[in-house]
C-alpha cells in the first residue's frame, strides 16, 4: 500500500505592484451660477424672444386692429391727406382681372399701377407685357420698375430694362427697386448711379428710386441721390420714418383688392396734381 506524502508548496516570489501614474487633468468645476446672474440671463433671453416675436409676427396684426382715424378700405386703414392711391405688382400676383381692379372702389379709386418688368442683367417678368397692356387699357397711370442687383453689371442691367420697357407718354418715369447692398455701400452707390444715368439719358427723365427708409439711410446716404424722386417703403407706421423728401409711400403689403388673389402692396402719392404730372413722361 502506497501512502501519499504531502510535500510543502514552494513559495514563489511576490510580484511588486507598479503604481499606475494618474493622468493629469483639470479638476471638475464646482462653479455654480449665482441666482442673480441666472435670473438676469433668463430675463434678457425672454426679452429678446418677445421683441423678435412682436416685430416679426404681432406688430402687423396689432397695427391693423388699431382704431382707424381715416378711411378703412381695401382691408387697411388708408392714410388721409394724400392726392391718390396706387398698387405695385409683379408675376407673384398671378393673373389679374384689371376690370375688377378699376372698379374696386368709387370713394378711393386706384389711380396708378407700378409693375415689375426686369431684374438683374437678363430676367424679364413673364407677366409684364400682359400686365402693362391691360392696365393701360383699364385707364391706369402705369409705372414700370427694375429690381436692381448689386452683383450684376449696371450697364447690362440698364440694357435689360431699356430693351424690355417701352414707356409711353403719360407713364411714370422709370423706377428702380433697390433692396440689396451687395459688397459695400460705396460700390452700390457708384454702380447704381451708372445705372440711373443710363436710364435718364435714354428716357429723358430722372428715375424714381424705391427703397425702405432704413435701407436708404444705411446704404444710399450719398447726397447725389437726393435729386431723384423717392418712393419710400415703411409699413405699420402713421408716417414714413425718413428725413428725405418723398413722393410715393408704400405703407402696407396687406391690401385686399378685387381682381387680385391674395394681398397687394398699397401706396399713396404725396403732392399736388402738378407734382403728380411731374413724374410722368411728357
Amino acid at each position: 500500500m502506497l501512502f501519499a506524502i504531502d510535500m510543502p508548496k514552494a513559495k514563489g516570489k511576490k510580484k511588486k505592484r507598479v503604481p499606475v501614474p494618474r493622468k493629469k487633468g483639470r479638476k471638475p468645476s464646482s462653479y455654480i451660477m449665482p441666482d442673480w446672474l441666472h435670473w438676469t440671463v433668463t430675463f434678457i433671453l425672454i426679452a429678446l424672444i418677445s421683441a423678435g416675436a412682436y416685430f416679426l409676427f404681432l406688430r402687423p396684426y396689432l397695427y391693423r386692429l388699431r382704431p382707424c382715424s381715416g378711411t378703412r378700405e381695401y382691408g387697411v386703414c388708408l392714410p388721409s391727406g394724400f392726392l391718390c392711391y396706387g398698387i405695385d405688382i409683379s408675376h407673384h400676383q398671378g393673373s389679374i382681372d384689371w376690370d375688377m381692379v378699376a372698379q374696386a372702389s368709387v370713394e378711393n379709386p386706384i389711380r396708378f399701377v407700378i409693375m415689375k418688368a426686369t431684374e438683374g442683367s437678363s430676367f424679364t417678368d413673364p407677366d409684364y407685357a400682359d400686365n402693362i397692356r391691360r392696365a393701360r387699357d383699364a385707364g391706369f397711370v402705369c409705372g414700370v420698375y427694375h429690381f436692381y442687383s448689386p452683383m450684376a453689371s449696371p450697364q447690362k442691367q440698364a440694357e435689360n430694362y431699356i430693351n424690355t420697357v417701352k414707356l409711353a407718354k403719360g407713364d411714370f418715369v422709370p423706377v428702380v427697386d433697390v433692396e440689396r447692398s451687395g459688397r459695400s455701400s460705396d460700390e452700390l452707390q457708384r454702380e447704381l448711379l451708372v445705372f440711373l444715368k443710363a436710364l435718364e439719358t435714354h428716357y429723358g427723365a430722372k428715375p424714381i428710386i424705391y427703397a425702405s427708409s432704413k435701407f436708404r439711410k444705411r446704404h444710399l446716404y450719398n447726397a447725389e441721390f437726393d435729386s431723384y424722386p423717392f418712393w419710400v417703403a415703411h409699413y405699420y407706421v402713421a408716417r414714413p420714418g425718413t428725413d428725405k423728401p418723398w413722393r410715393l409711400w408704400q405703407f402696407t403689403d396687406h391690401a385686399s383688392v378685387a381682381g387680385i388673389d391674395g394681398y397687394a402692396d398699397f401706396n399713396v402719392f404725396r403732392g399736388t396734381e402738378s407734382d403728380f404730372n411731374a413724374i410722368r413722361l411728357k
